[in-house]
């Protein structure tokens, strides 16, 4: 499989595309914030649209010509309106960065793009069973947050290991999900505490995992004063618990 040094890791901002020739083709790589790196083709494959300046956003990146959407694991057009664009392999090896042609068939995972979370974000997610899910179907998923509910958003695709999200555990069942008892309890509590504290602080929404997760939504800017909080309610009710500050962008819902 072809493969060329192309510079140290330290040569890469976050964000901050580098464009290398490759196999006499222009390449875009990107290192992200999270420590993932992307590369792939310069140019959209529609009408040549340089794509080596747009955000990558949950896997995938929008032309700026025309709209169109590509998902950066594959390359697939996500809605099927021109063929695909190419995408590269990236390793790292003590320190030094090299670029290759897609793994072969054999070395790729199986993975779909889902939707999860309260506030519907979106990921890939690769799954180790011998079971094929169709656009829609609910499955259960390990994430960095614990298990969550996750809905299939397409077919499933086979990429490079390591840019996933995290893993399909399995098919979601209705009585997986009976929180409301423990998202009332939790909100008196915090509330309660919050008018004690006289912190500035809103709960959006209170959202429970499959595990028992509970992810705490919310708006404010007394975030020091929710360390404690966290620590002590966890201790009192005997849940784990986290909180997420909501980020608004455009007016609309987080």
């Amino acid at each position: 499989m072809n493969r060329k040094r192309i510079g140290h890791d330290w040569e890469f901002g976050f964000n901050e595309p580098v464009v290398v020739l490759f196999s006499d083709k222009e390449v875009a790589v990107k290192r992200l914030a999270d420590g993932r790196w992307h590369a792939f083709s310069k140019n959209c494959p529609h009408q040549g649209a340089d794509l080596s300046q747009v955000d990558i956003i949950d896997g995938t990146l929008k032309c700026p010509w025309h709209g169109l959407c590509f998902d950066t694991a594959t390359g697939n057009n996500l809605t099927n309106e021109c063929s695909p664009m190419d995408v590269f392999a990236i390793s790292v090896v003590r320190g030094e960065v090299f670029l290759s042609e897609v793994a072969s068939e054999e070395t790729l995972v199986r993975t779909y793009l889902c939707r999860y979370g309260w506030d519907r974000r979106t990921g890939r997610f690769k799954s180790l069973e011998d079971v094929t899910y169709a656009k829609g179907d609910k499955c259960v998923g390990r994430t960095a947050r614990g298990i969550e509910r996750l809905t299939i958003l397409n077919e499933s695709s086979h990429t490079i290991p390591g840019n996933e999200t995290g893993t399909i555990t399995g098919t979601y069942h209705p009585e997986h999900h009976h929180h409301e008892d423990l998202r009332l309890k939790l909100t008196t509590h915090l509330e309660n505490s919050f008018q004690a504290q006289q912190l500035d602080t809103e709960i959006l929404h209170i959202e429970v995992l499959i595990d028992q997760q509970v992810i705490v939504h919310y708006i404010g800017f007394d975030q020091k004063a929710l360390g404690p909080l966290c620590v002590s309610t966890s201790h009192q009710l005997g849940i784990s618990i986290s909180f997420c500050r909501a980020e608004f962008g455009n007016g609309g819902i987080p």
